[in-house]
């Protein structure tokens, strides 16, 4: 099996971004604004090169340096990662990740990459 990747997202709450959450919105009715929420993003299943690549949109050199893991979210290549995404079996759900992260990356999510394989 070849390696996978996704990324967790924490954040604080606010109402402007239930329709990005992973839960039906009617779960966050009593949420109050400022908790701490958690999401994951992407679930790159292609494979090695693609996680890699991944990687490397998010401004990762190596995957696997957990150093590199805490995504700054100055240096993600939108861009990049759109041509990435256009590639990919998955690639249709992913562009509507990439919609999240920028909606959350607005509201001061953290963005921790997650290698898995």
């Amino acid at each position: 099996m070849g390696m996978c990747a996704d990324i967790v997202a924490l954040g604080p709450f606010s109402p402007d971004i239930v329709q990005f959450l992973e839960y039906p919105p009617d779960l966050y009715r009593a949420t109050m604004s400022g908790t701490i929420i958690v999401t994951t993003l992407f679930g790159i299943v292609e494979g090695s090169s693609a996680s890699r690549q991944f990687a490397l949109c998010l401004g990762i050199s190596d995957a696997w340096d957990f150093n590199q893991h805490k995504i700054d979210p100055n240096r993600i290549d939108i861009a990049a990662l759109g041509r990435l995404f256009q590639t990919l079996s998955e690639g249709e759900s992913y562009a509507k990740d990439l919609n999240k992260l920028l909606a959350f990356r607005t509201h001061g999510f953290q963005f921790i990459f997650r290698p898995n394989g």
